[in-house]
């Protein structure tokens, strides 16, 4: 990989993440939050307000792959997939042929925002989960599923309903804060919230405490398995213990 630019930004590390064009959240989140030396690179993937299994389907195929070969100009030092919900209603066998074809296309590590999850839970030795989120029944279904394919003890939930892309991002943190209340099961040992476009980050540190177990969100997920994909293992507060403490 050519490295330029040595002593300014990006000098430790060029995170890349491609993210849905609704998405307002973790492109801004994740650049102020990485640590000094790290800088964050994204690209859009076109997709309709409709938060449909249709829809992501056609963003996937239809833009995602170009918005990862406009990643690869930048030299990243690794490429984050940043929808949950394409790789959920699509399957694992659909995120790991993804994240297999970034990696042998571009020779760089790749994680997705489901992979980055369960990836976590199995870091912070998590196998009972609650998972809440601000999508539809239909999206939410689908959620449960992926996860417990991929091996997690699913046990309760809850989800807002919101069928509009960029209204993903407007809960407050008290609404997700109930949500995560209302949706965590005394049997899990951790809460999952999806999505990368709700702000989930700003009540990770609320809930650990409210709820005595570790907290993982899409955002912060995603970003932490970013980060340690590129060597960068720095810890960041504020944040819950997966990127505290892991």
């Amino acid at each position: 990989m050519v490295r330029r630019h040595l002593e300014g930004d990006g000098r430790r590390a060029r995170i890349g993440i491609v993210v849905p064009s609704v998405n307002t959240v973790m492109e801004p989140w994740a650049a102020r939050t990485v640590p000094e030396g790290v800088s964050v690179f994204a690209a859009r993937m076109f997709i309709p307000p409709a938060t449909t299994p249709e829809a992501f389907i056609e963003m996937d195929r239809g833009e995602g792959k170009a918005a990862i070969r406009q990643l690869s100009s930048v030299c990243p030092d690794v490429i984050a997939y940043g929808c949950t919900a394409s790789s959920i209603v699509q399957g694992l066998a659909y995120d790991a042929h993804l994240r297999a074809e970034i990696a042998a296309d571009w020779k760089v590590p790749s994680t997705t925002a489901a992979h980055a999850i369960v990836t976590a839970a199995r870091t912070l030795g998590a196998a009972t989960v609650s998972i809440v989120s601000p999508y539809t029944a239909e999206v939410d279904e689908a959620e449960h599923r992926y996860f417990a394919s991929a091996g997690l003890n699913v046990v309760g939930g809850a989800y807002l309903g919101i069928s509009d892309g960029f209204l993903l991002a407007e809960p407050t943190p008290d609404a997700l804060f109930e949500l995560g209340l209302k949706g965590c099961d005394p049997r899990a040992e951790a809460l999952i919230i999806s999505c990368l476009n709700t702000r989930s980050h700003t009540v990770i540190a609320r809930l650990e405490e409210a709820l005595g177990r570790p907290v993982i969100t899409s955002t912060q997920a995603t970003l932490w398995h970013a980060l340690r994909l590129a060597g960068i293992a720095d810890p960041i507060q504020g944040y819950g213990r997966l990127l505290a403490e892991n």
